[in-house]
């Protein structure tokens, strides 16, 4: 089945065990990469940190603000990443698929998004490629350097390369209205967002947060959702740790999340 680009975000607590430091989840990551590989698709994949970058970013109080942070920890978070990359590429590859580890720094000019470099990771999809990128601590300028998490990755993308599908695979079945009950919203209108006037999109989000997250947890996913769906592109919320979940979402069938809709 032929689709126009997707774009994907595995979560850090997808794709490790975040309460464990430097633990891959390789189950999950095989079988999303399994479900990948029956899909004929341009693909742009983004990951998180979760218990590598996310670790090391909390022991060396490195953050999203821009500062002149400890050189030791600016290489061991850029290291931790490479290594959950290379841990990512290896899984795609074993699957027959062709990924392409991409730092996110490869694209960026002074710290800011460069259309021109970014456009070409649309271009590589056309040969059959899939440029794996992810957040990361960034140079920017006078020695100062950035935490660029993945979700802020995935508007940057989003707006620019224009997919016809935003996926977050996240560690839960998308965003609860109730925790108790775990009762899922299934839409989200982009006005409702931007009003908070629907009853709905009072979810609690500190309920819905990981505290520790340096990079904002859910609640940086919904600001980012809203900022994609400004643009008028819907953006879809999974269960990553159901990697059916994920084929169905690209293939249009029935699923289960959250779908916030961009603004018409």
């Amino acid at each position: 089945m032929k689709h126009r680009l997707v774009i994907i975000k595995l979560g850090g607590s997808v794709i490790t065990f975040k309460e464990k430091p430097l633990s891959a989840n390789y189950k999950a990551i095989n079988n999303i990469s399994s479900i990948l590989s029956k899909l004929e698709i341009p693909l742009i994949i983004v990951h998180g940190g979760g218990s590598y970058g996310h670790y090391w970013s909390v022991k060396f109080d490195m953050h999203t603000k821009l500062q002149k942070y400890p050189p030791h920890g600016i290489s061991v978070v850029h290291s931790s990443m490479l290594k959950l990359n290379n841990i990512i590429i290896d899984t795609l590859v074993k699957y027959g698929l062709n990924p392409y580890g991409i730092s996110p720094s490869s694209f960026l000019i002074d710290g800011q998004p460069s259309s021109n470099k970014i456009l070409e990771l649309k271009k590589m999809t056309k040969y059959n490629i899939i440029p794996v990128t992810y957040g990361d601590a960034v140079y920017v300028k006078n020695n100062k350097y950035s935490i660029l998490s993945g979700d802020v990755l995935m508007t940057i993308l989003s707006k620019i390369l224009n997919p016809s599908k935003i996926i977050f695979a996240l560690n839960v079945d998308g965003l609860y209205n109730n925790m108790k009950e775990k009762k899922i919203i299934k839409e989200i209108k982009f006005e409702n967002v931007k009003t908070h006037k629907n009853k709905e999109i009072k979810f609690n989000l500190m309920n819905n947060t990981n505290i520790d997250d340096v990079t904002g947890g859910i609640k940086r996913k919904v600001e980012e959702a809203t900022k994609i769906a400004e643009t008028g592109k819907d953006v879809i919320f999974i269960n990553g740790l159901d990697s059916t979940q994920i084929q169905n979402a690209i293939q249009d069938k029935n699923f289960k999340g959250t779908i916030f809709k961009g603004k018409v």
